[in-house]
């Protein structure tokens, strides 16, 4: 999967354009928020009621008549701009143009994680926040689930991998998963109040990450 991801960014693909090259092609920096990432309908209890139980990613805004998730999206899409900018191979699910027939949204991110130096969870304040939960929750489950993490959070020994995985938030955001981020996964958890703000935090844990591969202790993944 990582050599697909690097391969298909210099090529457009459905909605997103062609990513420009980045001094470091085989750093992937995976960038996930409440924008396209996840079927939630797919993550409901079979019972549920879509119309009434799934979570909402859209607040509207008065000012403009519009819902958000199209701000959402610009400031995923700023994020990886600026990263690139910085020489950071980042990208959106909908960068890479795998079609959902072949793959599942779902089971798109929890690849693409897997596939990363780092990745990287936005979650500005829109709409429900349990949606933010769900996102998370699943992702980390699934990427980081190991023997050392079964039982209580207190005795869970997260892998390696957990160093790789930072979620941004907003200071308004609030959910329970949050706080299990750190501590049950021992990730990192860090605030942000613009899109300059985020950006500084990603690059700056980019940086990081790369340093502990180059002169630290994780292994390096090209």
């Amino acid at each position: 999967m990582r050599q697909r991801i690097i391969d298909n960014l210099p090529r457009a693909a459905g909605d997103s354009e062609a990513l420009a090259p980045v001094r470091r092609e085989q750093f992937l920096v995976y960038l996930m928020g409440p924008y396209r990432t996840f079927d939630v309908d797919a993550l409901l209890p079979t019972d549920a009621d879509v119309e009434t139980d799934a979570p909402s990613f859209a607040t509207w805004d008065e000012s403009s008549g519009e819902y958000a998730e199209d701000e959402v999206l610009r400031l995923l899409q700023e994020t990886r701009d600026c990263l690139r900018d910085r020489g950071f191979n980042a990208f959106l699910a909908i960068d890479v143009g795998i079609p959902l027939d072949e793959m599942d949204a779902a089971t798109q991110s929890i690849a693409f994680a897997q596939a990363s130096n780092v990745t990287i969870f936005i979650a500005p304040q829109v709409g429900d926040n349990l949606g933010v939960g769900i996102e998370i929750g699943s992702v980390l489950d699934d990427i980081l689930s190991t023997a050392g993490m079964q039982g209580p959070a207190a005795d869970a020994t997260p892998p390696t991998r957990t160093r790789r995985v930072m979620v941004a938030t907003e200071p308004s955001v609030r959910s329970a998963m949050l706080g299990a981020v750190h501590a049950r996964w021992d990730a990192s958890v860090r605030t942000f109040t613009d899109a300059a703000d985020c950006c500084g935090l990603c690059a700056q844990f980019c940086t990081h990450i790369q340093n502990e591969e180059l002169y630290g202790s994780l292994d390096r993944l090209d």
